[in-house]
């Protein structure tokens, strides 16, 4: 058959018109084309803290963080286990740490990138300031004195200590976004480690307390404040896991 001219105008006219509906590309997510978006979240990252973190991404996907948090008792314990496991200090001592942690704020802060343009690839690195608070007994603080594990939990004398670690912190992460891109789960491997410390040991005056007593135990706390500098900037280094679940608002 020979398909003229006319033929061709006429199936053309009658073929059915495509819908635009069904060849349209998916709608963009809320927040996608966006050159600011601004995030908050919950987030643990162990051993450090647990805590809660807003974050800002601003053009050119730079990313600046800052997170409030507090070092649980359980994430002490980790460490601990790790250092005496390795033969970094004894028992007593990680008793010790054990108390002088018994309050902890964590402050960190971060500057980053986001590596891909529609991906949730990032890294980010910064600085932690980590506030600790606790006590231990006299015999806990003469036993690392003399070495003696014997004198560890004796004694009803109390041995004041405050620590405040400065740290580094590094960490490469993904962040997936459900809901329209509203809710977030990010997910990151880290490392963080103490570059400077300074610890205070004080032990109150007590009357009833005998000056040879008084005097050893002010003598060993003046010790316990060096030999745990030593211990955090030593031994405070860590891998460090992130798993947070956040909002964002645009």
């Amino acid at each position: 058959m020979t398909i003229t001219p006319g033929l061709a105008l006429a199936v053309l006219v009658a073929a059915p018109t495509p819908d635009p509906s069904s060849t349209e590309t998916p709608a963009p997510k809320a927040h996608e084309g966006r050159a600011f978006h601004l995030d908050v979240e919950a987030e643990t990252n162990l051993p450090v803290d647990v805590g809660a973190r807003i974050t800002a991404e601003f053009p050119l996907r730079i990313q600046l963080s800052t997170s409030l948090g507090g070092m649980p008792g359980g994430y002490v314990d980790v460490i601990n286990g790790v250092v005496v496991a390795a033969g970094g200090y004894d028992d007593a001592t990680a008793s010790v740490i054990r108390s002088a942690l018994e309050r902890s704020l964590v402050w960190r802060t971060h500057a980053g990138w986001r590596i891909l343009k529609r991906r949730g690839l990032y890294v980010q690195a910064g600085y932690g300031l980590v506030t600790l608070g606790g006590s231990a007994t006299g015999g806990d603080v003469l036993a690392i004195v003399t070495g003696n594990p014997m004198l560890s939990g004796e004694g009803d004398d109390v041995v004041d200590l405050r620590s405040t670690l400065h740290m580094i912190d590094a960490e490469v992460g993904w962040q997936f976004l459900f809901v329209d891109g509203h809710v977030s789960l990010r997910t990151a491997l880290g490392f963080a480690g103490t570059v400077g410390a300074s610890t205070t040991a004080s032990v109150a005056d007590d009357a009833s307390r005998r000056p040879v007593r008084q005097a050893a135990l002010e003598e060993s706390a003046a010790f316990v404040e060096d030999y745990l500098d030593d211990l955090y900037t030593r031994y405070v280094f860590a891998p460090v896991v992130t798993v947070a679940v956040g909002y964002r608002f645009f």
